[in-house]
């Protein structure tokens, strides 16, 4: 039950839903009773806060701190064990395998497989979960990591996590005190850490997928136009910021 209202809490607090359900009653308000100024206020507030998630600025801005706080994975570093983290994907059949992962699954995946090549003997730890699938995402990782010449007994996978904290209780039991890279994305490396630090344990990041990037020229002036692209970095920063107070509330 506290798995559920979590999950549902935290999507309810997205910009998009959030601001959709302002609109909704804004709208109720406006055409369906007397209270016109306030569906009027309603509407106009969703709409501001609806730009303002969805312009690159504000998209860097959430990220970066995040992002920032733990460096890249350094190339001289051993490692006896590799941990990644699971996001999503869609096993669909009709699409390459490598395009059945989420920008996010991708980004994991193929900075994991660098640092199996810069420590080969390193033993590779996939979690996800089945959700919406039949393949679970361990299971896509696995394939992915095989179709790149790694063997299966070099993998293990954890499939029973539905999300970071069950994850981290899971990996911790595995790799004891041994050297290990902690794969995930860069916005969700902080929390991560947070949490296996909570179980005593202390993995060397290996963030991935960064997307709070500063521009080294001068952006167009249509590069700050409203994006749905930026909308989702948004919201994967807000995730995570909501996620730490999650965290601290908690503990």
């Amino acid at each position: 039950m506290l798995f559920m209202l979590k999950k549902w809490l935290g999507l309810l607090l997205m910009p998009l839903p959030f601001c959709a359900l302002l609109l909704f009653v804004g709208l109720f308000l406006l055409w369906l009773t007397r209270w016109q100024k306030s569906g009027k206020l309603l509407i106009s507030v969703a709409t501001i806060v609806l730009i303002m998630f969805s312009v690159r600025p504000t998209s860097v801005m959430l990220n970066r701190p995040l992002e920032q706080m733990y460096p890249a994975f350094p190339d001289n570093q051993p490692v006896d064990f590799i941990i990644v983290l699971g996001h999503g994907h869609v096993s669909d059949p009709l699409v390459p395998l490598a395009s059945q992962l989420t920008e996010a699954a991708s980004a994991r995946i193929q900075e994991a497989l660098r640092i199996k090549r810069l420590n080969p003997k390193a033993h590779m730890i996939f979690s996800g979960s089945i959700a919406g699938d039949p393949i679970s995402g361990a299971e896509m990782y696995a394939r992915v990591a095989e179709a790149n010449g790694v063997a299966r007994n070099d993998m293990t996978l954890i499939e029973n996590a539905r999300d970071t904290e069950e994850e981290v209780a899971r990996d911790s039991q595995l790799i004891s005190n041994h050297p290990t890279a902690l794969v995930t994305s860069a916005s969700h490396m902080p929390r991560a850490m947070t949490l296996f630090h909570q179980v005593g344990m202390n993995p060397i990041p290996a963030p991935a997928q960064y997307v709070g990037r500063e521009q080294q020229l001068p952006v167009p002036a249509y590069g700050y136009l409203p994006s749905g692209r930026y909308l989702m970095y948004s919201e994967m920063a807000l995730h995570e910021w909501i996620g730490q107070l999650w965290n601290r509330f908690r503990n």
